[in-house]
């Protein structure tokens, strides 16, 4: 059995403070701001306090001097924590004596401030405990920087090389903590054109070096006893799955962290009812402690809600006070009867939270029509339909949701960025059309520029180019559900590797490893996937642990969630169950990834924008000038050369008639319909005669008379968006299985419809039993 990698963590902290034992027996913990966050990471604060600490107390604050205490202090190697540790000795010792602990190795100038300042009979003991990472999850770790992906990527920025240098020490930490010297495999880019395309080479390389040198200085590590054979760590940077940051997942904690203000991936607010029946705002944490979130995190939604039910259901049953009641059938009974258990506080505020989680997640998914565009994005990700077919319709299934006001601009964004890395680049006509219709903001348009910089290519010149097959995925039998059919790059990476049938071009090692630590010399006589049978090199009776060691996984720029899923998925096999551990410079969302791009050219961070002060209007008239004042440029991309490549994607300027008219021509096989009034866009913007294949049926959006939007209801449309405005609406009547009469689906009422969408039913909540 595994221990998790915040058990880890804790226990390295609480081993440093429990050492430390002073006459008296009592001591004081100090911390600095970074230190505490990653002790509060893997610690509560009855931990620390149940180790003979009278207060923890933060190194930027004033103190209160404890002459007769010793003092253990935790914190980072920076010049401003270590020179506040010298501070609070020289205007009199505020402690009886220091316990100085490192979460990393300071460098030798620190080194030497901290021996010329504080005596040997003062500075009891000195350790580096190389904890610099935050323990996230059981199976993730994170750096918590999200400032290194414009370090890493903005070609604004002169950073990249220190920024390496702090990531690779961070690394030996993780190895460190966890007790391994491991083989270093690297992702690299062999067809790939970017300026970052050697970025996993030279952290491989520095995190290589950072551990022969601490192993040079530790004989006994690793330790020789140890069970568990030398592990690998994965060195990747983000270009190695483009896709999964954009593509909306459908399971708990990834769709919670897309849909819902999560904070920091772990703090959420909702409304809850009190014992008085009163509302309420609480905060609930999200972490290793809430049984109910670590089950039913990586869960499909539907299983989640199944789960839920099933749970509160046998609550009632072993209740006898209880068994009388009727079951909760669906998510709105179990929201009723928990105000009505006031007795069971504890449970009523568990099952409350992920109630809340749940129906918010619902209630988006079908406001913003996510079905349809899920399946639009999942046939741009795996290169395939449902039914395994070739997509041939992504526009005509697009163009809709482009114009339906519904769909919000970000979800456009994403599309539109899936749909161009499907096609490795589009024509330059096809995108003035597209963007004509999704009317993206600028900031946006920045965004979907700046993939560029990740060696997406945007334009291309010819028809004739191939789609990118980089990343096409084969039809799997083991997908349960058809918009969450996509498998993340780094998953498919890891299984080859264990099964030993991964490209050691593309992944080699930054030494040559000895013995056959992955398997490759396996019996196997071909691929093997993790999901449906055992390696062909398992035997009977032989330790699947004796073959493959622990794998270690860093992603530099960012991890979704999907990929953290990926991880527990390898990890809790059954037949193969390898410890995954995975971690990056932080954790993203779909929103955050997108609004980083949006300002990746010019380094600045993604920052909420600052609300200007009210300032009094002037009452004195001001003086005319001369000539009007220029404009500051816009701060949104570097000026091109004149001989620059045309690649970014300008939108088509609109005077605010037409954005107010939303009128699109088009004749026969287009994708307006004739009217009797002139077009008011220039002819261009639609999508005339023969476009796409010359699609015939033709798709006509509302438009906007007197600036105010009129729905169309299903009959009237053959995609059937919209409901009329004096009917009622039925709670997710639109989204039903696709199978049935009447359905949104945005592909053809004449296509063969697959069976595996007809097991995503959680639409209609109320359906649920």
């Amino acid at each position: 059995m595994t221990i998790a990698l915040h058990e880890i963590l804790k226990i390295r902290i609480l081993d440093a403070i429990r050492s430390v034992q002073p006459p008296g027996g009592w001591k004081v913990v100090v911390v600095d701001e970074a230190s505490l966050k990653i002790i509060e990471s893997a610690c509560k604060m009855f931990d620390i306090l149940e180790e003979k600490v009278t207060l923890v107390e933060n190194l930027e604050k004033p103190r209160q001097a404890y002459q007769s205490l010793d003092a253990v202090y935790i914190i980072t190697p920076t010049y401003e924590s270590i020179n506040k540790v010298i501070e609070d000795r020289k205007n009199g010792p505020l402690y009886a004596g220091v316990h100085l602990f490192f979460t990393s190795r300071p460098d030798d100038r620190l080194l030497h401030m901290v021996d010329s300042s504080l005596p040997k009979e003062y500075m009891r003991q000195r350790h580096d405990l190389f904890i610099e990472f935050h323990a996230k999850e059981a199976h993730v770790y994170s750096f918590e920087s999200p400032s290194s992906f414009f370090k890493l990527y903005s070609p604004a920025d002169t950073e990249f090389d220190n920024e390496l240098r702090i990531i690779a020490k961070k690394l030996l930490s993780v190895c460190i903590s966890m007790g391994e010297n491991p083989l270093i495999r690297y992702q690299r880019s062999l067809d790939s054109d970017h300026a970052t395309k050697a970025l996993p080479y030279k952290l491989a390389m520095l995190v290589q070096n950072e551990l022969d040198s601490y192993v040079r200085l530790n004989p006994g590590f690793p330790p020789q006893d140890s069970p568990r054979p030398r592990g690998i760590l994965f060195i990747v940077d983000r270009t190695i799955d483009m896709y999964a940051p954009f593509l909306h997942e459908f399971t708990y904690q990834a769709m919670a962290n897309d849909l819902l203000p999560i904070e920091n991936g772990h703090k959420y607010e909702y409304n809850y009812t009190g014992e008085d029946g009163t509302q309420a705002t609480k905060e609930a944490i999200l972490d290793e402690s809430d049984k109910i979130w670590v089950e039913i995190r990586h869960k499909h939604m539907k299983d989640c809600i199944d789960k839920l039910m099933k749970d509160f259901n046998e609550f009632l049953t072993d209740n006898q006070g209880f068994a009388e009641k009727d079951k909760a059938v669906n998510l709105n009974d179990m929201k009723k009867m928990l105000a009505t258990l006031p007795q069971f506080q504890n449970m009523k505020e568990k099952f409350s939270v992920h109630l809340n989680i749940a129906q918010e997640c619902m209630s988006l998914f079908e406001r913003e029509r996510l079905a349809e565009t899920a399946t639009m994005e999942q046939n741009c990700a795996t290169g395939h339909t449902a039914d395994g077919a070739h997509p041939k319709t992504l526009v005509e299934d697009m163009v809709p949701l482009l114009d339906n006001p519904v769909v919000s601009s970000l979800n456009k964004t994403r599309m539109l960025m899936l749909y161009i890395m499907y096609k490795n680049g589009i024509l330059e006509e096809d995108r003035r059309k597209l963007l004509a219709h999704a009317r993206i903001t600028l900031e946006e348009n920045d965004a979907l520029n700046n993939l560029t910089l990740f060696g997406i290519k945007l334009l291309r010149a010819s028809k004739n180019i191939k789609k990118n097959k980089k990343y096409r995925q084969k039809p799997s039998d083991d997908i349960q559900y058809e918009i969450s059919r996509y498998i993340p790059r780094l998953k498919l990476v890891i299984e080859s590797h264990i099964n030993g049938q991964i490209d050691h071009t593309a992944y080699p090692y930054t030494k040559d490893p000895t013995g056959d630590p992955d398997g490759s010399k396996g019996t196997q006589q071909g691929p093997v996937s993790l999901r449906s049978a055992r390696a062909g090199w398992y035997k009977k009776g032989q330790a699947v642990e004796n073959r493959v060691g622990r794998i270690i996984v860093f992603v530099a720029g960012g991890v979704t969630y999907s990929e953290l899923r990926s991880a527990y998925e390898i990890s809790e096999n059954e037949k193969l169950k390898k410890d995954v551990v995975i971690g990056s410079t932080h954790i993203i969302t779909p929103q955050q990834f997108v609004d980083d791009l949006k300002v990746l050219r010019t380094r600045g961070y993604a920052q909420p924008p600052v609300q200007p002060q009210f300032q009094q209007p002037q009452l004195q008239q001001p003086q005319l000038q001369s000539t009007p004042p220029q404009l500051p440029p816009r701060q949104g991309l570097p000026p091109k050369p004149d001989n620059a490549p045309n690649y970014y994607i300008q939108p088509q300027p609109q005077s605010q008639q037409q954005q107010q008219n939303r009128y699109y021509p088009g004749g026969p096989g287009g994708y307006g319909q004739q009217q009797s009034t002139p077009p008011l866009p220039p002819p261009q913007q639609g999508y005339s005669s023969g476009g796409y294949g010359g699609y015939q049926q033709g798709y006509s959006p509302s438009g906007y008379p007197q600036g105010q939007p009129s729905y169309q209801t299903q009959a009237q449309t053959p995609y059937g968006y919209g409901i009329p405005p004096n009917q009622p609406n039925q709670q997710y009547a639109n989204l039903q299985k696709p199978s049935s009469a009447g359905s949104s689906s945005s592909t053809s009422s004449s296509k063969p419809k697959s069976k595996l969408f007809e097991k995503f039913d959680f639409i209609n909540i109320n359906r649920i039993k």
